[in-house]
C-alpha cells in the first residue's frame, strides 16, 4: 500500500511539473541600436568611434498574465554628434505590431509621453512601416536617461513584436545630431534601425513557481517515505 502511495505521489509532482508548459515563462528580449556611421577619414583612419556604437538599448518584456508587454528604453551617455555639443534627444520610438493600447507610463524624463496606434501605417525610411508611433516629444529624452511603458492588447507579446521585428525592424528616431550626419533639413534627427532581438531570458510567472513548489514538495515527501 506504501509502495502504491509513493507511486501515485511521484506521478501526481511529475504531473504538476509537467504542467509547467513554456507559455507560463514571460519572455525578455533586448534589442540594440547602433550607429552605422563611420568617421575615419584618409588622415585619420583610426577615428571609428561613431561605428557600431550603441546610442540606445530597449528591453521588451512580457506583462504577467500575458496581456502585454512593458518596454524599457535606455539611451545610453555616448560620443555620438549632436548640434553644439548639447547632446542627443530621443525624438521617437517606432514599432510594427497588432493595435492595443497604452495604459500607462513611468520615465526618469521629465516629459508626457504621447502613443499613438496608426491603422494606417506611417512609412519611414528604406519603406518600413510602422503602426505604433511612441513620441518623446523632441528635447526632453537626454543621454544617460530612460523611459518605461506599458503596451496592452490581444497578440502583445515580447515574442510577437520580436518576431515582426525580424522583418521590420523596430527604428529609434534619434535628435538634436550634428557634424556631418544631422541635416537641417531633416530636423537634425537620424533613424537608428534595431539590431536582431536578443532573447535574455525566460522568466516563471508567479503561478508557476507555486506549481513548480507543489510539484517539488510532492517528490521530495516521496522520497522521504521512501528512504523511512
Amino acid at each position: 500500500m506504501n509502495q502504491l502511495c509513493r507511486q501515485t505521489m511521484v506521478a501526481a509532482a511529475l504531473a504538476v511539473l509537467g504542467s509547467v508548459s513554456s507559455s507560463a515563462w514571460a519572455d525578455s528580449y533586448t534589442i540594440d541600436f547602433k550607429t552605422f556611421f563611420n568617421t575615419a577619414t584618409a588622415d585619420n583612419p583610426f577615428d571609428t568611434k561613431t561605428l557600431n556604437f550603441s546610442v540606445a538599448t530597449l528591453t521588451i518584456s512580457d506583462l504577467a498574465g500575458g496581456n502585454g508587454v512593458q518596454l524599457a528604453l535606455k539611451q545610453h551617455s555616448h560620443t555620438f554628434a549632436s548640434v553644439a555639443n548639447a547632446g542627443n534627444f530621443v525624438d521617437a520610438l517606432w514599432i510594427k505590431g497588432p493595435v492595443g493600447a497604452a495604459p500607462g507610463a513611468s520615465s526618469s524624463v521629465p516629459m508626457p509621453i504621447a502613443v499613438t496606434y496608426n491603422a494606417t501605417p506611417i512609412i519611414k525610411d528604406v519603406g518600413y512601416a510602422y503602426n505604433w508611433d511612441i513620441d518623446f516629444g523632441g528635447g526632453n529624452f537626454a543621454e544617460g536617461q530612460s523611459a518605461v511603458l506599458t503596451l496592452t492588447g490581444a497578440g502583445l507579446t515580447a515574442a510577437n513584436l520580436t518576431a515582426i521585428a525580424q522583418s521590420t525592424p523596430i527604428m529609434l528616431s534619434l535628435g538634436n545630431v550634428g557634424g556631418s550626419y544631422g541635416l537641417a533639413s531633416l530636423g537634425n534627427t537620424v533613424n537608428f534601425v534595431g539590431g536582431a532581438p536578443m532573447l535574455v531570458t525566460a522568466v516563471p510567472e508567479p503561478a508557476t513557481y507555486a506549481l513548480m513548489g507543489l510539484g517539488l514538495v510532492g517528490l521530495v515527501w516521496a522520497r522521504r517515505r521512501h528512504v523511512a
